[in-house]
């Protein structure tokens, strides 16, 4: 059993695969990021390359300088790689983290009754990235940007205060030995914890940097600043799988439904599914015909389904 998380040393910390989600937690509450070792199978990370390995060979070169051009992808990872999406995806430690972070809880008024509204957890965007050599770093910044998530300064987590801090975890698992020369994620410790309103940027120089072999994984909150780092070496190419989960009510950074084509998405299992978006997102958000969207996707059960109240 690990210690407690105050008696540990300040940095970002390795935990086991099998170490107690409620260790992680504390971990991400206090760090911002956590390393999770043998998070997947060496077996399984080359499964996934080979399975959508064509489509980051054949990635078109990225205009700007969020993306260096040395760096190739694979966007809509789920629905080219089954293996991704079984193994890093629904990987149950993974899911029990976003569970904690992203349920959102509302209670309402229905007339005289009082209701409680439950909003989980589904995926924001699956990505595969390669960055070859000479690929510079990543200008540092926050994930949660997207959904416009702005941050006041606090000293340390509170549960109450900040239980709807958070818009988006991260995990990115290796695909290859990852270190600082090759493109290591760089992260700052604790930032996830600064405030919007902040009048000096990010600096290189409070970052730690992603030091992992292949099947490992950084888990982090959205609310973290961090980049991918540069990649000095003359002949390595360094592979990560990125994935983002997002509150039920938010709009998707990778719209899921246009992303996984609707023959691929059916093979799925409904788990799989509800958490692409194939799922009211209570109340009721996300209906089709005012029913769940899962009956867009398999017609043929419509006959089963019912008109009611969110």
């Amino acid at each position: 059993m690990p210690g407690a998380v105050t008696e540990l040393p300040a940095g970002v910390q390795t935990a086991a695969a099998d170490a107690p989600v409620e260790y992680i937690i504390r971990l991400l509450k206090r760090d911002g990021g956590v390393f999770i070792k043998n998070f997947v199978t060496e077996e399984d990370a080359d499964k996934a390359y080979s399975e959508c390995r064509e489509r980051i060979d054949n990635d078109m070169e990225w205009e700007g300088n969020f993306f260096p051009k040395e760096t190739q992808r694979a966007p809509g990872l789920i629905a080219l790689s089954p293996t991704y999406t079984k193994t890093q995806l629904m990987h149950p430690l993974y899911r029990a983290v976003c569970d904690h972070f992203l349920t959102t809880r509302s209670m309402f008024w229905w007339g005289n009754e009082r209701k409680e509204s439950v909003s989980k957890p589904y995926v924001h965007s699956a990505v595969a990235m390669r960055i070859g050599p000479g690929g510079k770093a990543q200008p540092l910044h926050r994930d949660d940007y997207i959904a416009h998530n702005v941050h006041s300064e606090v000293s340390e987590w509170d549960d109450t205060r900040d239980m709807g801090r958070e818009t988006a975890v991260g995990c990115f698992v290796a695909g290859c030995r990852v270190t600082p020369a090759n493109g290591g994620t760089a992260f700052i410790p604790g930032s996830h914890l600064w405030g919007n309103d902040r009048k000096t940027p990010p600096d290189v120089s409070q970052c730690i940097y992603a030091d992992m072999e292949k099947g490992d994984a950084f888990i982090m909150l959205a609310s973290a600043f961090h980049g991918g780092g540069a990649n000095t070496t003359k002949d390595e190419k360094r592979l990560v799988f990125g994935t983002f989960v997002t509150r039920g009510y938010l709009r998707q950074e990778e719209n899921q439904f246009l992303a996984v084509p609707h023959d691929v998405a059916r093979q799925y299992p409904r788990d799989v599914l509800e958490y692409l978006g194939y799922s009211i997102s209570d109340p009721a958000c996300g209906t089709v015909d005012q029913l769940d969207p899962i009956y867009a996707l398999f017609p043929e059960w419509k006959a089963d389904a019912k008109y009611k109240d969110f």
